[in-house]
C-alpha cells in the first residue's frame, strides 16, 4: 500500500501542477504583480516544474517527447489567452514558458547523468570486490 502511494505521488504532483498552470493561464484576468515582469518568473518556474514533474511521473517517456509536449502545452495555453477579453498572448510569456521547459530539461539531464555516474561507480566497486 505504501509503495503504491509513493508511486502515485509523481503523477499527482504532475497533474496538480498542470491544473494550476491551466487555471492560472485561463483566468479572466492576469495574476496581480508585485514587481515588473513578475509573471515571467511565474511562467518560467511553472513550466520548469511541469517538465521535471512530467519526467518523474512518466519515467519511460522519451526526452524528446517530454520536451515536445510540454512546449506545445505551454504555447497552447498562451495562445488561448488571445481569445479572452481581458488577456493577451505575449511573445515574452512564450519565451519564459520555453525557457522554463528548457531549464527543466537541463535539470533532468543533469540528474540522469548523476544517476548514471553513481550506477557506474557502484558497478565498478562491485566488480572490484569480486576480483
Amino acid at each position: 500500500m505504501k509503495q503504491r502511494i509513493l508511486r502515485a505521488l509523481p503523477k499527482l504532483a504532475f497533474f496538480v501542477i498542470l491544473v494550476v498552470l491551466c487555471v492560472a493561464g485561463m483566468r479572466g484576468e492576469p495574476v496581480p504583480q508585485v514587481f515588473e515582469n513578475q509573471d515571467k518568473l511565474h511562467h518560467w518556474a511553472g513550466f520548469a516544474c511541469l517538465t521535471v514533474s512530467a519526467y518523474l511521473a512518466f519515467p519511460g517517456t522519451r526526452i524528446i517527447w517530454l520536451m515536445f509536449w510540454t512546449l506545445l502545452g505551454s504555447m497552447l495555453i498562451e495562445l488561448e489567452q488571445s481569445f479572452m477579453p481581458l488577456r493577451t498572448a505575449s511573445w515574452g510569456d512564450m519565451v519564459a514558458n520555453a525557457t522554463g521547459v528548457m531549464c527543466g530539461m537541463v535539470a533532468i539531464l543533469v540528474w540522469r547523468g548523476y544517476q548514471r555516474a553513481r550506477l557506474k561507480k557502484a558497478s565498478f566497486a562491485v566488480s572490484q570486490s569480486v576480483n
